[in-house]
């Protein structure tokens, strides 16, 4: 094990376990994100990024919380101008993806909601 390998891994480990798993989160974010060079769909799911929610491409905005955001009444202009890494593309995948998810998407509202 390298020097720097041995270092990060004794300082995660003297971590409280919560942030540990923050930063492995983290660390598995980053490693999707990079992890290839062609082009991304435009929903992903990965497990162990934001608990494995739908998602806009590569990034960490739940299609659940637009959802939400649409139903309190925000625009699409709005959302737009909130998530400035968006674009109408992304919305009109994931309005798409609300269509054809309805229950998965209620029941992450839900939750969000109940916690």
């Amino acid at each position: 094990m390298s020097v720097l390998t041995d270092r990060i891994s004794r300082e995660i480990e003297s971590l409280p376990e919560p942030v540990q798993a923050e930063v492995l989160d983290f660390v598995l974010f980053v490693k999707a994100r990079n992890a290839s060079a062609e082009a991304s769909p435009a929903i992903r799911r990965t497990p162990g990024i934001c608990g494995g929610e739908a998602c806009i491409r590569m990034t960490r905005i739940a299609v659940w919380m637009l959802e939400e955001a649409r139903q309190s009444g925000v625009s699409d202009s709005a959302l737009l101008s909130d998530y400035p890494d968006l674009d109408e593309v992304d919305l009109a995948a994931a309005w798409q993806y609300v269509s054809d998810h309805q229950g998965e998407i209620e029941a992450a509202i839900a939750a969000n909601r109940a916690s």
